[in-house]
């Protein structure tokens, strides 16, 4: 496991390993989310060929770090209507298609527009997964709410599980996830 960009330079047309990007700000709130669920992974073993990153906040760069990769799984928090707290596993056909102003993501327009760049550019990798957690509240303050905290778990544990088995179980996606309590 790496949790940082490799400085080696890789051949053209190499395939590097799969990444989890996450995405987001800790100082605004739940919009640590994606962060917080990289933290967590990165406290056990993942497998070999994965590396972890922290991305910080979505810009057209997000669109150099997916280049190479075979796979990438990105971690954010969205405002898709949902309870705070729900999560859910979304491909990247779905984010395409939502209309630019109906995007999730609370980072959506740097990721709509760097995975848009990406897909010109033809650096994409052959699947890309996001994993989305609707936000109680994203402002200024540092920490998450009790809400999102409750759901790093599970959705810990469902990266994992397709880290391990190459995808979500048949009939996962897209299906909002609520907080047990």
């Amino acid at each position: 496991m790496r949790t940082m960009p490799s400085t080696r330079a890789e051949p053209p047309g190499s395939t590097m390993p799969t990444l989890v990007l996450a995405l987001g700000n800790p100082q605004r709130g739940d919009d640590g989310a994606g962060p917080a669920v990289l933290e967590r992974l990165a406290s056990q073993p993942v497998p070999e060929d994965v590396e972890l990153l922290d991305g910080g906040l979505a810009g057209l760069e997000t669109a150099l770090h997916l280049q190479h990769r075979r796979r990438a799984i990105i971690l954010d928090a969205a405002d898709f209507g949902a309870a705070p707290g729900a999560w859910r596993r979304v491909s990247l056909d779905a984010l395409k298609l939502a209309a630019p102003d109906d995007a999730p993501g609370l980072h959506a327009a740097g990721l709509r527009e760097a995975l848009l760049l990406g897909e010109a550019l033809g650096i994409l990798p052959a699947e890309v997964v996001l994993y989305l957690i609707q936000p109680r509240q994203t402002g200024w303050e540092a920490g998450l709410s009790e809400d999102v905290h409750a759901c790093l778990d599970p959705v810990c544990q469902a990266v994992r599980s397709e880290l391990r088995d190459g995808g979500p179980p048949p009939g996962d996606e897209g299906i909002p996830r609520w907080p047990t309590s």
